[in-house]
């Protein structure tokens, strides 16, 4: 159990934030060769590749990938395979980073430092009209059709953005304005 709880963190919104993306959790690391990204690179001699696959619950959160070649420029072998090795591992690593935010993935102890935050009074200079607000259903429908009106790259990236269940009044009143014609 964590030693924060005292006095000094309860009545701090940003503690408490923090204090909920703290602790541990399990996940299960498999890696193996990538046979089908060797066969698509079976041009290149010596190439390497594994692909890791990240679990946590069974469930799978991340599928990465890393690749070497063993040459003249690279030609110690335990040390290329390594390398792509590693590769694989932070490749899962960073592509589950979006599915752990989307399944909003608890650690086991966060459950009681969850439910001790909810016991604690909020402090007199918090009040949850100090809590920002989610964007409403106009505020997002307006936002799609000025989306719509992006090139590919940004419309994908803004509507990743807006799709957010925290994504706020204030953060789409900015994107609105950001994104409305000049005129």
């Amino acid at each position: 159990m964590n030693n924060y709880k005292n006095s000094a963190y309860r009545n701090d919104p940003l503690q408490e934030e923090i204090i909920k993306n703290t602790g541990s959790f399990t996940l299960n690391v498999t890696v193996e060769s990538d046979i089908d990204m060797t066969k698509k690179f079976s041009h290149i001699p010596n190439f390497i590749a594994f692909k890791t696959t990240l679990k946590k619950d069974n469930n799978i959160i991340g599928i990465g990938t890393g690749s070497a070649v063993l040459n003249q420029y690279n030609k110690f072998l335990s040390r290329t395979v390594r390398f792509a090795y590693g590769s694989s591992i932070v490749d899962s690593i960073v592509r589950s980073v979006k599915i752990l935010d989307a399944l909003s993935i608890m650690p086991a102890n966060q459950k009681e430092e969850k439910a001790f935050l909810e016991d604690q009074d909020k402090p007199a200079f918090f009040s949850d009209e100090d809590m920002p607000q989610v964007a409403t259903e106009k505020q997002l429908n307006f936002a799609k059709k000025l989306i719509e009106n992006c090139d590919e790259d940004e419309k994908e990236q803004y509507l990743e953005q807006i799709s957010s269940p925290y994504f706020s009044k204030f953060q789409c009143s900015e994107l609105i304005q950001k994104l409305m014609p000049v005129k």
